[in-house]
């Protein structure tokens, strides 16, 4: 009896609840059902951190680029860096005829604005670490980078057109140098699912003291691919 009681009193709390919220008397027995709901964001969460690490995983890629006197070397990984979502991080080593070598790491964040469609638009920073031919010419350098890259709307030519620009201040330079000025333009195609092959021009300048150092200032041929693929 004590039972039916309790069954009467709790329809009668939550009929008029629902009656305001718009539902049914016949949502009166889902009601009454356990909440489940809250185990919900669980599973998404993980299933989130899944796709995610899935997702840095798939964008993997390795770079190599040569001219008639330099060359470098990169490695990209798709983030997140630090917690910072749509980011991504990158090394690169670069050598050239003088007997320069630099090695170089980046973080940067990606966004795709919507005024233009194929716009993509990145900041970040980049650290620098020279080791000049010249002996006891040492330097380190921290700069703002920015990237824009326009994807051509062209099916059956998929060209991509890039800049990027690089530069380190006198008071974020240490060593043998007193600023760093890096940048570059670039077209790419992409030529199978997993290769993109690109034709560019990079300037690349420690100025130096007494003098400045150009360690790279040609066009240059280069080949990217998917690691994951």
């Amino acid at each position: 009896m004590r039972f039916f009681s309790t069954l009467t009193l709790a329809t009668v709390l939550v009929a008029p609840t629902l009656a305001y919220a718009g539902g049914d008397p016949d949502d009166i027995d889902l009601a009454l059902q356990p909440d489940t709901t809250e185990l919900q964001p669980v599973v998404a969460s993980e299933n989130h951190s899944l796709l995610a690490e899935d997702g840095a995983a798939a964008l993997r890629s390795m770079q190599l680029y040569a001219s008639d006197k330099t060359a470098e070397l990169t490695y990209r990984r798709m983030g997140p860096a630090f917690d910072l979502k749509n980011s991504r991080t990158s090394i690169g080593f670069l050598f050239n005829e003088q007997r320069d070598n630099v090695i170089t790491g980046g973080i940067m964040y990606d966004a795709q604005p919507e005024f233009l469609p194929g716009l993509s638009l990145s900041f970040g920073t980049k650290l620098y670490a020279g080791l000049l031919g010249t002996e006891n010419f040492d330097v380190v350098g921290v700069a703002a980078a920015i990237e824009a890259s326009y994807a051509l709307p062209v099916r059956q030519l998929p060209l991509v057109f890039s800049g990027e620009i690089s530069y380190a201040p006198d008071i974020f330079t240490f060593g043998q140098s007193d600023r760093i000025i890096d940048w570059n333009v670039r077209t790419s195609l992409k030529l199978t699912n997993n290769i993109e092959g690109f034709v560019g021009l990079r300037f690349l300048q420690f100025d130096t003291r007494p003098g400045d150092r150009e360690l790279d200032k040609r066009v240059h041929l280069g080949i990217r691919w998917n690691l994951s693929s």
